[in-house]
């Protein structure tokens, strides 16, 4: 076999394993903001075990082959795009829901209320010193699909963010977005 196909080879398996490593440790940041303690742990292993790996295979042969370094850094690359591609199709987490206008704000607290997502709603001024409505929504990542359908026809008309939602002593959402086999706890008082 060509020295060069062995190069070849080499250079994709130090790629792919890059790409993977990347791609966990992305997960891990989000599971570590979530606060999923066994989840971060588990990601974090498998993402050390498979970084060692590849550092010391690109390592041991990189003086022979400086094409070895292109690979790992193409690897790391391609794993940062598919890692934010994977956390963008897995919903775990939560997010905040922030939103600032006039009375449509009172209708999207209605609707998202129909849907069965918990939300606050509170007056301001706003700059010129007219009256503006704030709404806070808490939310899981999963009802991210209802949220933007809902706020689709009003993103004129109100200014809104998306934030990471961190950790919160309770989560309201909607029997339709409970995880299956799981009982919906009642509130605490």
């Amino acid at each position: 076999m060509p020295e060069w196909i062995e190069a070849l080879g080499i250079g994709l398996l130090i790629m792919v394993a890059r790409m993977a490593d990347v791609t966990i440790g992305t997960l891990r940041v989000i599971s570590v903001i979530d606060g999923r303690m066994k989840t971060s742990f588990i990601l974090g292993f498998i993402e050390v075990v498979v970084w060692l790996s590849v550092i010391s295979m690109t390592l041991t042969r990189i003086e022979a082959n400086p094409w070895l370094g292109l690979f790992f850094a193409l690897g790391f690359s391609i794993g940062n795009v598919l890692g934010i591609y994977v956390e963008r199709r897995i919903p775990l987490g939560n997010l905040t829901l922030r939103a600032v206008g006039g009375d449509e704000i009172r209708t999207l607290a209605k609707q998202l209320q129909e849907h069965g997502l918990g939300t606050t709603l509170l007056k301001g001024e706003g700059f010129g010193g007219d009256e503006r409505n704030m709404l806070f929504c808490f939310m899981p990542k999963r009802a991210l699909p209802v949220v933007n359908r809902v706020l689709k026809p009003m993103r004129r008309d109100i200014f809104y963010t998306l934030d990471y939602g961190g950790v919160a002593n309770k989560v309201l959402m909607p029997r339709t977005m409970q995880p299956p086999g799981r009982r919906r706890l009642p509130l605490r008082k």
